[in-house]
C-alpha cells in the first residue's frame, strides 16, 4: 500500500513539473522562433568594434578575446567599472558576424530559466523538503511571467547588451543565491566545497555587473550571514569568502574613474543625493508594486499557494519555524525599494526601461517567496498547536496537482482573454512575437536589415545613406540610426564596417520605424 501511494505521489509530483514546464515551453516557442529575425543595435556595436575588428584583422578568436579585455580596461578609466559586463558586451554574438546575433535572445533566456530552477532546486527541494516536479513547476511559472510581463521584452531579452546585463545577471544573482542556500543547508555533514567555490566565482561575476543586482544581493547575503552568526551555524565562514569577494569587486567597480567620467557626461546635474534617493526609491517601489501586483502575477502567487502549503508542512517537520512573516514581507519591500536607489543617485529617476526589467524579475521572485513564507508560517503555527497530524501523502500531492492544474488553466485563460485584444495582447511579449510572425512582419524587418547590410557591405563608397526600417515587429524594435553623423550610433556602425559616412533616410513609400532624427552634437552613448 505504501510503495502504491509513493508512485502516485510521484506521479502528481511529475505531472506539476510537466504541467509547469509545458506552460514555458508554450511562452518561450514564439520568443525562440522570432529570434532567428533579432538583429545588433547601438551599443552591441559601441562595445564590440573593438574585439570584431581584431577578428577581422587578425581571424584570432584568441585575438578578439584579448581586445574585449582592453575595452574592460579603456571602460574602466573612460566609462564606467562594470568589468565583467564589459567583457560580455565586448564580445556580444555579432562580433562573430551578424548571423550569429539569433542566439542573443535564446542565450540570455536559457541563462533566466537555468538560474531560477537552481534556486528553486536548492531553497525548496534542499532546504524545504520539497518534491522535485513542485520545485520545477513553480520555477517555471515564476520564468513565463517574468518573460510574458517584461517592461521592455525588447531591451530584456532581445538586444543583447541590455539583456545580458540586466537579465543575466540576475539570473547569475539567482545562482549565486542558491550556491549560499546549499551551502548553508543544516541537513548536510559536510562542507559543499564545489558550491563554496562557485558561489566565490559567482560573487565575482555578479559585482562586476549592474549595480542593482550587485547592490540586492550584498543586501541579502548581509541578511543571511548575520542570521547564521546569530545562530552559531559554522557555515557563516563558508558564505563568507563570497561575501568578501562581492564587496571587494563591487568596490572595485564604483571606484573606477570611468563612473565619474559617465556621471558629468550625461547626468551632471540629475543625482537625487541622499534625501532625494531615499525619497525617490520608496515612492517609486510603492508605485512599482501597485502596477505590478496585479493580472497574470496575482494568479502565479494563488497557484503557487497549494505547493507552498505542501512545502510549508514537509519544511514545519524539518524543524522550520517561518518566524516573523510580517518582517519578512517588509524586509522584502525594503528590499525592492533599494533595487531603486542606483538610479536615483546617478540620474533622480527610476531609470530607463531595461532598468525595471531586473526590478520585475526581483518582484516576482519576491513575491513567491513571501507566498511560500507566509504559508510555511502557518504550517509551523498549526504543527505547534498539535493539530498538524500527518496527512496522506498521495491525497495532498494528488489535490496540490489538481489545483495546480486549476491554475495553469486560469492562467491560460488570462493570457488567452489578455491576447484577443489587439493592445493588451502587444503587453505579452510571446503574443507580440507570435503575432509578428504569423504576419509576416518578423521576416519583412529581417529582409530589410539583411539588404542594408549588403548594401553597406558592397560598396565602394565610402558615405553611404540607406533607408530607415519600418513596420517593425515590437519585441525586435530597439531603434534605428540617425540621419547624420553627430552621434555614436552612425559612428560605430561606420566604424564597425570602415565607412566613412551612414545616414538613414525617409523612404517615400514608407514610414520611419525609429521616427527619430538629428543627433546630439557629439558621440556619446546612453545604455548600459
Amino acid at each position: 500500500m505504501v510503495g502504491t501511494q509513493d508512485r502516485r505521489g510521484r506521479r502528481a509530483s511529475l505531472a506539476v513539473g510537466v504541467m509547469g514546464a509545458a506552460v514555458l515551453v508554450a511562452v518561450l516557442v514564439p520568443l525562440v522562433l522570432i529570434s532567428a529575425y533579432n538583429h545588433s543595435y547601438a551599443d552591441d556595436w559601441h562595445y564590440g568594434v573593438w574585439a570584431h575588428l581584431a577578428l577581422q584583422d587578425t581571424g584570432s578568436v584568441l585575438a578578439a578575446l584579448g581586445a574585449a579585455l582592453q575595452q574592460v580596461g579603456n571602460a574602466w578609466f573612460d566609462w564606467q567599472g562594470t568589468y565583467s559586463a564589459i567583457f560580455l558586451m565586448a564580445i556580444e554574438p555579432s562580433v562573430f558576424g551578424e548571423q550569429c546575433y539569433v542566439i542573443a535572445a535564446p542565450l540570455v533566456m536559457a541563462l533566466l530559466v537555468a538560474g531560477t530552477l537552481f534556486f528553486a532546486r536548492t531553497t525548496l527541494v534542499e532546504l524545504l523538503g520539497c518534491e522535485r516536479g513542485l520545485a520545477v513547476g513553480v520555477a517555471c511559472l515564476v520564468v513565463a511571467v517574468q518573460l510574458l510581463l517584461q517592461p521592455s521584452p525588447v531591451e530584456g531579452i532581445f538586444w543583447y547588451n541590455s539583456a545580458i546585463y540586466y537579465t543575466g545577471y540576475h539570473a547569475a544573482a539567482l545562482a549565486l543565491l542558491g550556491c549560499v542556500a546549499r551551502i548553508c543547508n543544516p541537513v548536510r555533514t559536510t562542507r559543499p566545497r564545489g558550491a563554496i567555490v562557485a558561489s566565490c566565482v559567482l560573487a565575482a561575476f555578479v559585482a562586476g555587473g549592474n549595480f542593482v543586482t550587485a547592490l540586492v544581493v550584498a543586501e541579502v547575503m548581509v541578511v543571511v550571514i548575520c542570521v547564521l552568526l546569530a545562530g552559531g551555524r559554522r557555515s557563516a565562514q563558508d558564505v563568507l569568502p563570497a561575501f568578501a569577494l562581492l564587496i571587494v569587486g563591487l568596490a572595485l567597480s564604483l571606484a573606477a574613474p570611468g563612473n565619474e567620467v559617465r556621471q558629468l557626461t550625461q547626468f551632471p546635474d540629475d543625482g537625487a543625493g541622499v534625501l532625494g534617493t531615499i525619497l525617490g526609491s520608496s515612492a517609486a517601489a510603492f508605485q512599482y508594486l501597485q502596477q505590478w501586483a496585479s493580472g497574470l502575477v496575482f494568479v502565479l502567487a494563488a497557484v503557487c499557494v497549494p505547493i507552498a502549503v505542501r512545502v510549508g508542512e514537509r519544511a514545519a517537520g524539518r524543524g522550520w519555524r517561518f518566524r516573523w512573516p510580517l518582517l519578512v514581507a517588509a524586509g522584502s519591500i525594503a528590499l525592492f525599494a533599494t533595487s531603486f536607489t542606483p538610479t536615483f543617485w546617478a540620474q533622480g529617476t527610476p531609470g530607463p526601461g531595461r532598468v525595471q526589467n531586473c526590478r520585475f524579475d526581483l518582484f516576482v521572485v519576491l513575491v513567491v517567496l513571501n507566498v511560500f513564507w507566509v504559508c510555511g508560517w502557518l504550517a509551523a503555527c498549526r504543527r505547534e498547536l498539535g493539530a498538524g497530524s500527518p496527512r496522506g501523502q498521495v491525497s495532498c500531492l494528488a489535490h496540490v496537482a489538481w489545483a495546480f492544474a486549476l491554475g495553469v488553466v486560469v492562467l491560460g485563460c488570462t493570457v488567452g482573454s489578455m491576447a484577443t485584444d489587439k493592445d493588451l495582447g502587444e503587453e505579452l511579449s510571446s503574443v507580440s512575437a507570435a503575432r509578428s510572425l504569423v504576419s509576416g512582419q518578423a521576416a519583412a524587418y529581417d529582409a530589410q536589415v539583411w539588404d542594408r547590410l549588403n548594401t553597406i557591405e558592397s560598396s565602394t563608397e565610402s558615405s553611404l545613406r540607406v533607408p530607415y526600417y519600418t513596420n517593425v515587429p515590437h519585441v525586435l524594435l530597439m531603434g534605428d540610426i540617425r540621419d547624420n553623423m553627430d552621434n555614436y550610433i552612425n559612428y560605430r556602425l561606420c566604424q564597425w564596417y570602415g565607412k566613412d559616412s551612414i545616414v538613414g533616410y525617409r523612404a517615400a513609400n514608407g514610414t520611419s520605424a525609429s521616427g527619430v532624427a538629428g543627433g546630439s552634437g557629439k558621440v556619446v552613448t546612453d545604455a548600459s
